[in-house]
């Protein structure tokens, strides 16, 4: 926020020295015709806002604080004005930052089953993504184990999402979004299964196109774990591969 603010304040007294730039033509002002005004500023920012006032105008002006939120400017009349208006922005813009971007991340873990078949229904939205695995490696059809979603700030320290699952273990999805560039945004990911569960354990680093869907992973098949104090319950259908997609959408403000 300390640089947005600064480079907000470097712009603003930038276009208010240049238009109190030094003319040498005019005599100097006299003490006579100088004016001193009281300003209202944000208390954090007085300091900075009194020294960039101070090297921006020069000697033209006279700079002091006699607390925090206060400004004392000794000026001549018509520079007052300008002064005050450019001092007001400051204080507009510092009072309402932008809000961080969101993020949408959906996450899907979906089995395959070699051969011919019907896709679950519930995957109709994610079949451009299947069908670029089918074409690699042949007649699939797939069915969803489990789909979650989360959201996070981009910059922020990320999110996490606990997603228990039927069969007595859980899986645990750690995302940030590290920046956004246009619609292109880089992903962080931890994923854990706790154990061998097909996918077991990952970290990945991606950069993602906004509202596409993207196989992140890959992995054998899973059977149902066992359940504390009993036997594994039987499998046999244990599906060819499990896989892992993402879909990552930027929301709009205030969503």
């Amino acid at each position: 926020m300390k640089q947005i603010f600064r480079l907000i304040a470097a712009t603003a007294l930038l276009a208010l020295a240049a238009c109190h730039a030094p003319d040498h033509a005019q005599p100097k002002q006299s003490a006579a015709s100088m004016e001193l005004k009281i300003y209202a500023v944000s208390p954090a920012q007085t300091f900075h806002l009194a020294g960039a006032l101070g090297n921006a105008l020069g000697g033209k002006v006279t700079v002091t604080s006699p607390a925090p939120g206060k400004l004392l400017v000794y000026a001549a009349p018509e520079m007052q004005a300008s002064i005050g208006k450019a001092i007001a922005a400051l204080g507009q813009s510092s009072a309402t930052p932008s809000p961080a971007t969101q993020v949408e991340l959906h996450l899907w873990v979906v089995d395959g089953e070699a051969g011919d078949g019907t896709d679950d229904p519930a995957l109709k939205p994610l079949a451009s993504a299947l069908d670029g695995v089918r074409q690699s490696m042949g007649p699939l059809h797939f069915s969803l184990d489990q789909a979650v979603s989360g959201r996070t700030s981009a910059g922020d320290h990320g999110a996490t999402i606990l997603a228990a699952i039927d069969g007595g273990y859980s899986r645990a999805f750690n995302f940030a979004v590290d920046g956004i560039d246009g619609e292109m945004l880089d992903l962080q990911l931890d994923y854990d299964d706790h154990g061998e569960r097909g996918l077991a354990k990952f970290k990945s680093e991606v950069n993602l196109l906004t509202g596409h869907y993207v196989v992140l992973a890959q992995g054998p098949g899973a059977c149902a774990p066992a359940l504390p104090g009993k036997s594994a319950p039987p499998c046999p259908t244990r599906p060819t591969l499990r896989l892992l997609i993402v879909r990552a959408d930027i929301l709009p403000p205030q969503a």
